[in-house]
């Protein structure tokens, strides 16, 4: 069940212990009931471990344990709404071991193996309750009674008793993951769901005051600490070539063995369908699908009131929500209207005295009801991506407990309210925006009022071309792990209120996708192909394109103003706090980095930073030394106009250079030419750690730098309308590389451990050599192209030449004309070419016409227009 009963007892003990002391409760004559309470909660607590299991077996028990959950259900709302008015009322505040041992872990693992069918899901399941445990533990779930539960399907059973293992307070919150039926979910945004629904208890709960110092822990940080736990123990799924892992699924198996667990409390349902759930349960969260034009809730629902969450999933037709329904859902912590066409919210809103989470991401509002300020509890607001909202109420300025704001992605929003500054409890602020567009209006917010903000973790400034000084805004910011500065160009059309980045804390920066926006997924090895192909289209463009224009401040349109201004704000904003994890900047028009990122002493400055991104940098001609950052994972330059070398500056002067970089990528640099790092002695390691690199739209660079040749853990390199690049060779490049509208190459050699290459639109590459390790080769043929590129046809005869053992070539893949294909039919010109690689697949462009041949088994498959 989605609320565990000790968790919740476990959690009332705590809070009545601190309410006893509290002066409210003295004041209202209520202490030594309280403490009657907790003695009371106290001799129940150790039955009900048990009783959580027998519940499956025996209906009696089941129907106490649902008794006394509605008992603590309403127990904390009267909790909550004493809280409220007591705050009126006084204006409150791995295995070791011998040989013979683990041979006996072995015998087990194998037992469980098969108790598991050889099913992977269940084996990872099994392998997350196993690590690091004792043969006694081993042993226990061996013989575990889980295996043989009736009410599980038995394909279930091994992944109960993952969950079974779980703590309670890990329990509730896997629970709740299953109420979104969708495959990718955000980390961030389901600690905010957990925090609302109460599933989370601070350490030093303090009557949920949750003050942070630099040892107690948040909420949040708790929560991550959940998160990270249910990934390790296999529970739920990170999103593959995501570093910062902030995107996972649960699988389909896991979502039904929940939905088993949760029963009539937690239910999932598709609108109109039939809604069937025993009247004598009270439904505590509700996550709807595909509801239509007006938000119809089951009758039950409504008339039980007691719904805690409410979720809609896939319903972009909703557009309506009348006051009936909210007026009937008082007890609501959570809800979550997201990609529906919602335009309005009832005023009505503001009676819902428990809501914590409201969540109206990618909706149709147009405004917000001026008695939002009435929820004194509200945790979490998102308004992220609401393009028809024009402007925030003032009585936002009242949410006093709100945590978690998101202003991100609406282009309408010209500013936000004077009076954001006294929201000091606020953790995550993303979309800051500077003043306003009128200057004569006074509405508008400048960088005075983040100073009070001392808690912040997370902070996205927008708009900073309107700051009129700093106001020292990132000083007294001891907890800050993300940071965004943005500007917007001159004479740009607003078509976001970012300037630049529709992003919601670029969590994402750290993969090898295009958007790499917080918010924003960064793309999987099965999307690669799809950028991969925008990539090449766009490098269709003649050579004059990419032609310099003279004086790129004024192609952007910034004036010498503009740029000092914009140096000194940078300057006056005051070193961020050596916490920093991520660091943004977006279209910063300086032509020197702010004295605190351009420092001799940045690795001391900023310990802790693992992802930099820096996009749209107009002016600047000179990178700092990033290389001395020491836990550097992540960094991305695009469209650093200005920029023509990068040299031995770039790597600063320590004995590691990049020594964490995994993944480095440049984009859009039309005047960058030399990449060297002349003068760096042998002693230097360079790059130790990277393993993708991408470089993109380059035009004009000549080389790669011989450094690169010293990335010993390089798996991945991409290179994409690198039109001067004129050879790729002695790299330690261990299985990926692409080229795209490589010009003028001529060559690529001496890549020893390369097994996968991919040529796109090389038109003067005349030789491939020293590949001794490539197995899988793709060919991607311009349109014009009739014959096989030399260069492959003295591949495959070298391949050929080896001996059978030796030979390493697997498979080939060619896109091509029509024209190119048929010469390569069993029996064509081509065919005596290919027909000694063991798997061929040669398809055109719109895939209708193809070749599949296998060697071995030979099969051969061809389909070409019969004329």
């Amino acid at each position: 069940m989605a609320m565990i009963l000790d968790f919740f007892v476990s959690k009332f003990m705590t809070i009545t212990a601190n309410m006893v002391e509290v002066e409210i409760f003295k004041v209202l004559g209520v202490d030594k009931e309280i403490k009657a309470l907790q003695e009371r909660l106290g001799t129940i607590n150790g039955y009900l471990h048990r009783a959580e299991e027998k519940k499956h077996e025996n209906d009696e028990i089941d129907l106490w344990v649902r008794k006394l959950k509605d008992v603590m259900y309403d127990a904390d709302d009267v909790i909550d709404l004493c809280m409220i008015e007591g705050g009126k009322l006084l204006k409150a505040q791995a295995l070791s071991g011998d040989e013979d041992e683990i041979s006996s872990f072995e015998e087990i693992g194998i037992k469980l193996v098969n108790k598991c069918d050889g099913l992977p899901l269940a084996i990872k399941a099994i392998a997350g309750v196993l690590y690091q445990q004792n043969k006694a533990k081993w042993e226990d779930v061996l013989e575990s009674d889980a295996w043989n539960m009736d009410q599980i399907e038995e394909e279930l059973r091994p992944l109960y008793l993952s969950y079974e293992d779980l703590p309670s307070r890990l329990k509730q919150c896997f629970l709740y993951c299953s109420l979104y039926p969708q495959k990718d979910m955000y980390s961030k945004e389901i600690v905010q769901f957990w925090i609302a629904e109460g599933l989370i208890m601070d350490e030093q709960d303090e009557l949920r005051r949750d003050i942070p110092n630099k040892k107690q822990r948040t909420m949040e940080d708790l929560g991550e600490e959940i998160y990270r736990e249910l990934l390790g123990r296999n529970l739920l799924e990170a999103i593959r070539n995501d570093l910062s892992k902030s995107f996972f699924s649960m699988h389909d198996h896991f979502r039904s063995l929940c939905a088993n667990l949760l029963r009539e409390e937690g239910v999932l349902y598709r609108h109109g369908r039939e809604f069937k759930v025993d009247d004598n349960v009270k439904i505590r969260r509700l996550s709807i699908s595909c509801m239509g034009p007006m938000l119809v809730l089951p009758a039950q629902i409504l008339r039980q009131a007691c719904l805690r969450t409410l979720i809609l999933t896939d319903s972009p037709q909703t557009k309506t929500i009348e006051d009936s329904v909210l007026q009937a859902l008082l007890c609501l912590r959570v809800l979550d209207l997201t990609k529906t066409s919602i335009e309005k919210i009832p005023d009505c809103i503001g009676d819902l005295l428990h809501l914590r989470y409201l969540d109206l991401d990618e909706t149709n509002i147009r405004e917000i009801p001026t008695t939002i300020g009435n929820l004194v509890n509200l945790q979490s607001l998102n308004i992220l991506r609401c393009k028809f909202l024009e402007r925030l109420p003032v009585s936002i300025t009242k949410l006093h407990n709100l945590r978690w704001l998101n202003m991100i992605g609406c282009p309408l929003l010209t500013y936000v309210p004077k009076g954001i500054g006294k929201l000091e409890n606020i953790y995550s602020l993303y979309g800051f925006m500077i003043g306003q567009n009128d200057s004569t209006s006074e509405e508008g917010c400048d960088l005075e009022e983040l100073k009070n903000l001392s808690k912040l973790r997370v902070l996205i400034i927008l708009r900073l071309e309107r700051a009129e000084k700093g106001a020292s805004a990132l000083a007294n910011k001891p907890f800050l792990k993300e940071l965004t500065l943005s500007w917007m160009r001159p004479n740009e059309e607003e078509d976001d209120n970012g300037g630049g980045h529709d992003a919601q804390a670029n969590e994402e920066e750290d993969g090898d996708g295009k958007d790499d926006g917080s918010g924003q997924r960064t793309e999987t090895k099965e999307e690669e192909e799809d950028e991969n192909e925008e990539v090449e289209d766009e490098g269709e463009e003649e050579e004059d394109e990419n032609e310099e224009v003279d004086g790129e401040e004024e192609e952007k349109g910034w004036n010498e103003e503009q740029i000092s201004k914009a140096e000194r704000i940078c300057n006056e904003m005051s070193q961020p706090s050596s916490t920093l994890v991520h660091l943004h900047f977006y279209e910063y028009c300086g032509r020197q980095f702010p004295s605190w990122m351009a420092s001799s002493s940045l690795a001391e400055s900023f310990p802790n930073l693992t992802y930099l991104k820096l996009v749209g940098l107009p002016c600047c001609t000179e990178l700092p030394p990033l290389g001395t950052l020491p836990q550097l994972k992540f960094l991305s330059i695009v469209s650093a106009n200005a920029i023509t070398a990068i040299g031995s500056q770039f790597l600063g002067s320590r004995s590691s250079a990049f020594p964490k970089l995994e993944v480095l990528r440049f984009e859009d640099m039309p005047k960058w030419e030399e990449w060297a790092f002349k003068g760096t002695p042998l002693a230097v390691k360079l790059f130790p750690s990277l393993r993708s690199c991408a470089i993109i739209n380059c035009p004009k660079l000549r080389a790669l730098p011989d450094g690169l040749h010293r990335a010993a853990n390089l798996n991945e390199l991409y290179l994409f309308q690198t039109y001067e690049l004129r050879e790729i060779n002695n790299l330690p490049l261990a299985y990926k590389l692409k080229v795209s509208n490589g010009r003028w190459l001529k060559k690529i050699s001496n890549i020893p451990l390369l097994r996968y290459l991919e040529v796109g639109n090389c038109p003067n590459l005349e030789c491939v050599e020293n590949l001794d390790k490539l197995q899988h080769l793709v060919l991607i043929c311009s349109e014009e192209m009739e014959q096989l590129p030399q260069w492959f046809q003295d591949l495959i005869e070298q391949h050929n030449n080896m001996a059978s053992s030796h030979r390493s070539l697997k498979k080939f893949e060619m896109h091509c004309n029509l024209q190119l294909l048929m010469s390569c039919l069993e029996g064509n010109e081509n065919w005596d070419i290919i027909k000694h690689i063991p798997v061929v697949k040669i398809q055109t462009y719109s895939s209708k016409e193809y070749i599949r041949y296998t060697k071995d088994p030979y099969n051969y498959d061809a389909n070409i227009p019969s004329n």
